[in-house]
C-alpha cells in the first residue's frame, strides 16, 4: 500500500467493463437508493489523506445507521441457532429472505450499538435468553404449525462442524493441546492421500493435536475430516455452511485411523479415572462424552455389550489376533475387557449425541 497524499486517482465508469475504455468520471458516495444526491468525495480536516476510507468507516459505524448492526447481530444469532433471523446472511436486499422476527432484529441491533458494539455482550444476551436455553424436544402440535422451526419453538439441533468434532474428540480423549498462538500445524493424512503443494506432517504429536483453528488450510486440498463434514469451498466466500448427511461421514468416524487412536486414548483416560469397575467405566465414559450420567436403560445395554464383546475378543486373543487396547493408561485390566472399552468409547464418539448440539 502506498500513501497517495490528498489527491486520489480519478475513477471512471468503464465502457462495458473494459479497463482501457474509460467514460465519465465518478466520485465515491453512498447508495443512491438512500441518498439520491450527487456523489461527493468526503474529506477530513487537518489530515494529509483523501479521507475516503475514514469516511466509509464512519458511515458504517454511525450509530444512526442500522444496516451494519443488523448484519452483525444476525451473524451472531446464526452462529448460535444455525440460521439467522434473516436466512440469507449476506443478502439483506429485496431478493433476500424476510426476517422471521423483524422487531427482535431491530432491538438486538439497537442493543448492540448501545453496548458499544460489544460482541461479547451480544453473545451473553443471546445465550442467557429463554429461547437459547429451551429444550430440543419435539412437540407435534408446534411442528404442525411451524415445521421448519422458524419461530423457534424449540432449540434447533445442530451437527458439529468438522473442526468442532475433531476438537471434541481430542478433548474427551485427553489429547487436545490448547496452547494459543504460533504457526499452523499439519495433522496426519489418510494413507495414500497426496496433496499438491505438499503437506509436511508436523513431527511433534503434541503439536499435531492443537485445536482445529490452527490446522493449515491449503486452498486446493481441504483436510479430509473437515471436508467430509461440509467444510466450505476455500476458493469462495461462505456466509452459512450447508449441512449434509452422507455415508462418507459415518465411514470416516468408524474407520479412520485417527478416530481409533482417539478411542484408545479415551479408553485409557476412562481406565485412569474409573479403574476396573465396569459400571464406573460406563458412567465415566458417558460423563466425558455427553456431560451426563448414563440412565438405567443405557447402563443395562452397555453391560450386555461388554458381556458379549468380551467373549468375542477373548476368542480373537486366543487366535493371536491383535486387539486395540487403551492408550496412555497404566491401570491394570483384563485385555478383553480393555479392548471392549476401546470399542465402547469408539461407539460413543460415533453417537449422534456426540456429533450434535442439543
Amino acid at each position: 500500500m502506498v500513501d497517495l497524499g490528498e489527491a486520489a486517482p480519478q475513477t471512471y465508469v468503464l465502457n462495458r467493463g473494459a479497463y482501457d475504455a474509460p467514460k465519465q468520471p465518478v466520485e465515491p458516495g453512498f447508495l443512491t437508493l438512500f441518498d439520491p444526491k450527487p456523489a461527493q468525495a468526503a474529506s477530513l480536516q487537518g489530515v494529509k489523506s483523501t479521507g475516503r476510507r475514514a469516511a466509509l468507516a464512519n458511515l458504517l459505524a454511525e450509530p444512526r445507521n442500522p444496516l451494519t448492526a443488523r448484519v452483525m447481530v444476525n451473524r451472531i444469532w446464526q452462529y448460535h441457532f444455525g440460521r439467522g433471523l434473516v436466512g440469507t446472511a449476506s443478502d439483506f436486499g429485496s431478493k433476500g429472505d424476510r426476517p422471521t422476527h423483524p422487531q427482535l432484529l431491530d432491538w438486538l441491533a439497537s442493543e448492540f450499538v448501545r453496548t458499544g458494539w460489544s460482541i461479547k455482550q451480544m453473545h451473553r444476551l443471546i445465550m442467557t435468553s429463554s429461547t437459547y436455553r429451551q429444550s430440543s424436544q419435539y412437540r407435534e402440535a408446534a411442528a404442525r404449525a411451524d415445521s421448519e422451526n422458524k419461530l423457534l419453538w424449540r432449540f434447533p439441533r445442530q451437527r458439529l462442524e468438522g473442526e468442532a468434532l475433531r476438537d471434541s474428540a481430542l478433548e474427551v480423549a485427553g489429547l487436545l493441546n490448547v496452547r494459543m498462538g504460533g504457526p499452523s500445524v499439519f495433522p496426519e493424512l489418510p494413507q495414500g492421500l497426496s496433496v499438491t503443494g505438499g503437506w509436511p506432517v508436523t513431527k511433534d504429536e503434541l503439536e499435531r493435536n492443537r485445536r482445529s483453528v490452527y490446522v493449515f488450510v491449503r486452498r486446493n486440498a481441504r483436510y479430509p475430516i473437515f471436508e467430509a463434514f461440509d467444510m466450505p469451498d476455500t476458493h469462495e466466500t461462505c456466509s452459512r455452511r450447508t449441512v449434509t448427511t452422507s455415508p462418507i461421514q459415518a465411514l470416516t468416524l468408524l474407520n479412520n485411523k485417527l478416530t481409533l487412536e482417539w478411542a484408545q486414548a479415551f479408553a485409557g483416560r476412562v481406565l485412569g479415572l474409573a479403574g476396573t469397575d465396569l459400571d464406573r467405566q460406563i458412567d465415566t465414559a458417558y460423563r466425558l462424552a455427553f456431560s451426563r450420567s448414563a440412565d438405567k436403560t443405557e447402563m443395562e445395554i452397555a453391560r450386555r455389550f461388554f458381556d458379549r464383546h468380551r467373549e468375542i475378543l477373548a476368542q480373537r486373543a486366543a487366535a493371536d489376533e491383535p486387539l486395540a487396547l487403551p492408550a496412555h493408561s497404566a491401570a491394570p485390566c483384563d485385555q478383553a475387557q480393555a479392548a471392549s472399552l476401546v470399542d465402547f468409547c469408539h461407539m460413543l464418539i460415533n453417537a449422534n449425541e456426540f456429533a450434535y448440539r442439543n
